[in-house]
């Protein structure tokens, strides 16, 4: 009778071996596959946001979805009582309300506003009302659902759209429209203005040389680094006003200048900081940890010592903005969120 031969415990051990080597070269290609697969249709959602930006603006003198433009009888969130009835209110100008406004007229779908690259506090809103947001002042005029959160800061009236802390339905940065900014909010089709991009960490001028924070929730400890770069760089889509969008390894990507007259030169512009247009002093944000991650960065239109401010400048500066503070005459403060 012939015996059947079982494997041996050397064998098992050859075969599990070789398993273990073809696994652990697979898995950085593997790895490195999902994460450009990922970059990728971040890159597709970003000019998906810019393309309905330029949609709108067609209909609006080339500028792109400004709320305190749309809705000037607050019919969407609560206007102020003495707030002249030819002025604008300012305190819609955020994020949250530019984009539900591109949502509530069909431009793009809720899903486009989260990356699939997102290491935030950030979620796809699964009950945007279309219709009679029941958070707006006059459900039936409204311009948009007062309900989406650009950031995991916004509040507006107790629950409208949402407590503090709350996680977000939006991934990216967009331009700052105030001040001399407001400008660069159009469809101007030049390949050197940022509009929109992934979020970024704070930075600090060293040498010449953009360095993350040092120590900081907000820096090299930022949750952005994780979206698409390492654990000690930082990496990201950046989506232009010629509605082109780029992937770059660092925050003042070379295709992206600045002429600083003082200097006598042009250099990279770092699209998470307003310089000082002139030479390149960096502006102070003043950031203050809200949450466990997330951070509330104040801009000024206004300088602290009254002269001019992140908002007066026109060099690139992308935020997610949070909340608009009018202050009297250029005094206007706005918030962004940093993680």
């Amino acid at each position: 009778m012939q015996h059947a031969r079982g494997f041996t415990l050397i064998e098992v051990g050859t075969v599990t071996a070789v398993l273990s080597i073809g696994v652990a070269l697979v898995m950085p290609q593997l790895q490195e596959a999902r994460a450009t697969a990922r970059q990728l249709k971040d890159s597709t959602q970003l000019r998906g946001i810019t393309q309905a930006c330029a949609i709108w603006a067609q209909n609006t003198d080339e500028r792109y979805p400004t709320p305190s433009r749309i809705d000037r009888k607050g019919v969407t969130l609560p206007r102020p009582a003495d707030l002249p009835a030819d002025a604008r209110d300012l305190r819609l100008d955020t994020t949250g309300n530019t984009l539900s406004m591109l949502i509530w007229n069909g431009f793009m779908p809720v899903e486009l506003t989260v990356s699939p690259a997102e290491a935030g506090n950030v979620e796809v809103m699964k009950n945007f009302q279309s219709a009679s947001p029941t958070t707006a002042v006059d459900p039936n005029e409204c311009l948009w659902d007062p309900a989406f959160r650009g950031t995991p800061l916004d509040q507006w009236g107790g629950k409208v759209p949402g407590d503090v802390g709350d996680a977000s339905h939006n991934s990216y940065a967009q331009a700052a429209y105030f001040g001399a900014r407001e400008s660069i909010w159009s469809n101007t089709f030049k390949a050197t203005e940022a509009s929109w991009g992934n979020r970024g960490p704070a930075y600090v001028l060293r040498d010449d040389q953009w360095h993350p924070l040092a120590g900081s929730t907000f820096g090299d400890g930022s949750t952005t680094m994780e979206i698409h770069g390492a654990p000690d760089a930082w990496a990201g889509n950046i989506a232009f006003n010629d509605h082109h969008v780029g992937f770059v390894k660092r925050p003042d990507p070379e295709m992206l200048v600045w002429a600083f007259p003082e200097l006598e030169r042009h250099l990279p512009d770092n699209v998470f900081h307003s310089e000082f247009d002139q030479n390149r002093w960096l502006i102070d944000e003043q950031i203050e940890l809200v949450t466990e991650h997330d951070g509330r960065g104040s801009v000024f239109a206004t300088g602290k010592n009254g002269g001019p401010g992140a908002l007066d400048q026109r060099n690139a500066y992308l935020r997610p903005i949070a909340g608009v503070v009018p202050g009297e005459g250029d005094a206007l403060r706005a918030h962004i969120w940093i993680d």
